[in-house]
């Protein structure tokens, strides 16, 4: 891509650029492929416009019919398509309203996301289940995943067990209640684990009377924990202190439960053995992987901690050689590079 004889407009997750989904996936690329872009402006016209799902959706609909030849590109990460009714889904249309998000009034935004993606020229997903469910509506969708690497400035080297079983989840708040739902298992194992929990101080939602402070949730934890502020600085070097990471998710849940890999190729390029539920994108990576640490009930975490933490230090490190080679086969900075090559070539 000739990035000099292109306008990029990119609408961001963050305005300074700062926040994960920005620094991980289209910054990222960019910054690799030396593609100049700006922040998008609806009142200037672009050859291409990069649109992350938190964009106002009824302004760029307007947008493009005003301008049809600029190509939008719209990056649906999350599965807000497949989720069930729930209260937040319910509300995330009038608040995103009301909170001057979004021009237009939708009683149910799922509506919103349908329209722009039939009129988006690509969509970027993270999923093969979102890519299936969108390519009746939509013929150019492309699953991509985050590039983790210049976020890990620490990576795992000691594998030896001493003491309790040192346990780590690390994630946005909001997502911190997924811990709960292995509850009986961390009770049963509470005398021979200990958890770390990385993330924000406060679970914060779209509508601020419903945010809660993280240690409230974590309070109801049948186990030792330890809670540490997320910093980009320090995270990975607690995850690199710990002996295995977890990743339960709440099944009931179908917006956490259809999320991507990305959390697990995180956990292994830092080094790490992960523990995860069976949703179908962790399961599917983990058998790719050659790797059985999933679970689908109490009984398998409390069998598969024991079990590891039995372990003999080579075996815990050929767990963490076949993550390795998964990473490379399928995740190097090269290939997701080479990805990215393929979606903005798709709409020129």
């Amino acid at each position: 891509m000739n990035s000099q004889q292109i306008k990029i407009g990119y609408w961001p997750y963050h305005a300074f650029l700062s926040v994960p989904g920005d620094r991980r996936r289209f910054v990222f690329y960019a910054n690799e492929r030396k593609i100049n872009f700006e922040i998008a402006s609806a009142k200037k016209q672009y050859d291409v416009l990069y649109l992350t799902a938190g964009c106002d959706i009824t302004a760029w609909l307007r947008y493009k019919k005003k301008y049809p030849g600029t190509k939008i590109i719209f990056e649906l990460i999350d599965s807000y398509l497949l989720e069930d009714h729930n209260l937040f889904g319910l509300l995330r249309g009038p608040a995103r309203f009301f909170g001057k998000k979004e021009s237009g009034f939708y009683l149910n935004y799922r509506r919103a996301i349908l329209s722009m993606v039939k009129k988006a020229d690509a969509i970027v997903c993270s999923t093969p289940i979102q890519r299936d469910f969108m390519l009746p509506l939509n013929n150019n969708i492309h699953i991509s995943l985050d590039y983790f690497e210049e976020d890990i400035l620490c990576k795992k080297k000691e594998y030896s067990v001493t003491g309790k079983l040192k346990i780590v989840w690390e994630g946005q708040a909001y997502t911190v209640s997924n811990l709960l739902c292995i509850n009986p298992a961390l009770e049963k194992l509470k005398d021979k684990v200990e958890l770390y929990v990385i993330t924000d101080p406060v679970a914060k939602f779209p509508l601020k009377i419903f945010n809660k402070k993280t240690e409230a949730i974590l309070k109801k934890l049948k186990c030792p924990w330890h809670f540490f502020n997320w910093q980009k600085e320090t995270f990975t070097e607690i995850i690199a202190g710990a002996d295995l990471a977890i990743i339960p998710i709440n099944q009931a849940d179908k917006l956490m439960w259809n999320k991507p890999e990305n959390k697990l190729l995180l956990f292994w390029q830092t080094g790490i053995p992960v523990l995860t539920s069976a949703t179908p994108a962790y399961k599917r990576v983990m058998q790719k992987a050659g790797i059985d640490m999933y679970c689908s009930s109490d009984r398998d975490w409390i069998d598969q901690i024991e079990r590891f933490a039995e372990l003999k230090n080579a075996d815990r490190v050929s767990i963490t050689e076949k993550a390795k080679e998964y990473i490379n086969a399928t995740h190097t900075r090269e290939i997701i590079c080479k990805n990215w090559d393929k979606i903005f070539g798709s709409v020129m």
